[in-house]
């Protein structure tokens, strides 16, 4: 049986999915013996997986946080991720970056990039769990 908040989450053998998997089956088979078992077994619908929300610039997500963001999407870990995409450097006064999109006029980019835009979703979702 599967928690309805659950359907929403990724599948995969994560341990969250391990835990249950054993812990579930022990508390209904001990529920009777140990009344703080039993009441933990009544609490198993807060047993919920967390999740975790990681937030940051394009420059972060696109560049140079890129191999730890996509070692944690390959993770099958539940996790959110909101990129605030402005679509260059803006620490930098607006240099191009990948974010940029082909055409834009930037700095060190006045002519228009030249390159298309890193497709971050596109990317995300060559994982089976995104």
């Amino acid at each position: 049986k599967e928690n309805m908040h659950d359907l929403l989450l990724p599948k995969g053998r994560s341990i969250y999915h391990q835990i249950m998997e054993k812990l579930v089956p022990l508390l209904e088979k001990e529920k009777g013996d140990h009344p703080k078992i039993h009441n933990l077994y009544d609490l198993e619908d807060m047993f919920g997986r967390s999740s975790f929300w990681i937030v940051g610039g394009d420059g972060w997500a696109y560049d140079i946080g890129y191999g730890g963001l996509d070692h944690v999407i390959a993770s099958e870990e539940h996790v959110n991720i909101l990129v605030l995409d402005t679509e260059m450097y803006s620490n930098t006064g607006g240099q191009a970056s990948k974010a940029t999109p082909k055409g834009a006029m930037a700095k060190f980019a006045e002519g228009g990039k030249l390159t298309q835009k890193k497709d971050m979703g596109q990317l995300a979702m060559t994982y089976k769990n995104v």
